[in-house]
């Protein structure tokens, strides 16, 4: 097929595929029973990522234009678009995707004795360096005695804070200690957000898809959630613009580097885009940058804090991903003016974070003990990373897609056409493996063809099994799919 892709276009480039292999059946280029190129080749021929082709045959499927076969491969169906013809509208209206408490069943699943959990992205247990920071704690309650269980600040301790200053460097954010804040890990970061700059019946902006948590966190506040897409730049600058012409946001909320759940970078390009938006609508943005140090194959993207000259960024991050979520330590970083509201808001909410942890943690930087463990953990992940990498490969159907992420603790896998998340998650579960469904990403639409792994917290050998398992869960759910169209097929009376 000879296809173009306008890069410049302000289409997507799945649909921009959809459209052009749409008018080549039409005209009959490709006439009924053409093979269509496989997922990986197109992609390779096109400069394309796999998901991105994943996706364009999944809408050519879903309206009857192709036809999917285990084993063979994407073919012109006999009566193509038919499907299209019949459907009322192109349009999907929002659909209720969440039933209450999907990430608290996600964490639920991660502590199941006997369960390979890809579900929750959580950092492995065996990382956690309990003696040194137990021996930090042990230090300084023998200085300061009682004090240390005291009432303390509620912008966070000045010992910590000076640290936090320090550990922003790597990141290219020079943040002086009056504009840092300490949280009780990242939740609470966007809980105070939230709460200090919306208030109920607001527009917030948010990636499609995007972390399943702040969507929760969103939905019971009563924010009215309007989804931009992202592709594989980030967050297209042409549809963010359109959505706040339409919808008057209160603020953005985007993951800039290593996006969850997709893996996604955000270029350069794309965040001075994404800032010269923000300054010309004085749009506030909350950047989640919780997985950023997490980087495997080189150093970390900058953060969009560090472009940020107007003040517009609330930077948020925590110290869960990266050592230890029982801290429950976060930090978040802000212009003067925004982080006193958000300071005050912190005051209501718990008055302050614990003085023994946030003075610990506070000796266990400063005695650069966290390079050490950064370091060690990386190598730990990135080899995990690659088991997950290889076992995909091996066992998954060719038709799924995926891309290797360059940092973070999540795979953004694709389906293979026709397939749903929601048909392979209990099927899983029965068998021993849990994993993130990918609707619960998606704040808007129903997108089940995508599903979340996430391969920190498991060893190597369960890794490769829990893929095992569900690669051959995949390939009965498409075994049985050729049987019922066979069978519909054999069905049908002859003319």
């Amino acid at each position: 097929m000879q296809l173009h892709i306008e890069r410049r276009s302000q289409r997507p480039l799945y649909l921009q595929l959809v459209e052009q292999i749409q008018e080549r059946i039409r005209s009959g280029a490709l006439p009924a029973g053409s093979r269509l190129p496989p997922i990986r080749q197109l992609a390779s021929e096109l400069g394309l990522t796999r998901l991105t082709v994943h996706n364009a045959y999944a809408e050519l499927q879903a309206d009857g234009w192709i036809e999917s076969f285990v084993g063979r491969g994407s073919y012109v169906a006999e009566r193509p678009g038919v499907k299209a013809q019949m459907r009322p509208s192109p349009v999907l209206p929002p659909v209720p995707l969440l039933r209450p408490g999907a990430l608290a069943e996600i964490m639920r699943l991660s502590h199941q004795p006997e369960m390979i959990s890809f579900a929750q992205a959580a950092p492995a247990q065996e990382t956690f360096p309990v003696r040194e920071f137990g021996r930090m704690i042990q230090q300084v309650i023998a200085q300061d005695g009682a004090g240390i269980f005291d009432y303390g600040s509620s912008q966070g301790e000045m010992t910590l804070r000076e640290q936090l200053a320090i550990y922003l460097l790597d990141r290219a954010i020079q943040a002086p200690v009056e504009e840092i804040m300490v949280v009780a890990g990242a939740q609470q970061g966007m809980d105070i957000v939230l709460r200090a700059l919306l208030d109920p019946g607001d527009t917030i902006l948010v990636e499609q898809p995007t972390y399943l948590g702040m969507i929760e966190r969103m939905q019971v506040q009563g924010l009215k959630l309007v989804a931009v897409p992202i592709d594989e730049q980030g967050i297209r600058p042409d549809a963010l613009e359109t959505a706040i012409t339409q919808h008057q946001p209160r603020l953005l909320y985007t993951i800039p580097t290593f996006h969850n759940p997709t893996g996604v970078c955000m270029t350069p390009e794309r965040q001075e885009a994404l800032l010269d938006i923000a300054q010309r609508y004085s749009l506030p943005i909350l950047e989640d940058d919780i997985y950023g140090p997490l980087s495997y194959d080189g150093p970390a993207p900058t953060p969009l804090k560090a472009r940020d000259t107007t003040g517009l960024v609330i930077y948020l991050t925590s110290f869960s991903k990266v050592l230890m979520p029982g801290l429950r330590i976060g930090l978040l970083s802000a212009s003067s003016p925004l982080l006193e509201g958000l300071v005050a808001v912190k005051r209501l909410s718990d008055m302050h974070s614990p003085q023994v942890t946030q003075r610990a943690l506070a000796e266990y930087l400063a005695r650069g003990h966290f390079a050490a463990h950064l370091r060690a953990t990386k190598a730990l992940y990135r080899e995990r990373r690659d088991v997950m990498a290889a076992s995909l490969q091996r066992y998954f159907p060719s038709d799924a897609t995926w891309s290797v992420p360059s940092g973070g603790l999540c795979f953004w896998v694709g389906l293979p056409p026709g397939l749903r998340s929601t048909d392979l998650y209990e099927s899983a579960l029965e068998h021993g493996v849990a994993f993130g469904p990918g609707q619960v990403f998606f704040p808007e639409h129903s997108v089940q063809g995508f599903m979340r792994l996430a391969f920190a917290a498991c060893s190597p050998e369960a890794i490769e099994r829990g893929v095992q398992i569900l690669g051959e869960l995949l390939h009965d759910q498409l075994i049985r799919r050729q049987r019922l169209r066979v069978r519909a097929f054999e069905t049908v009376p002859m003319v």
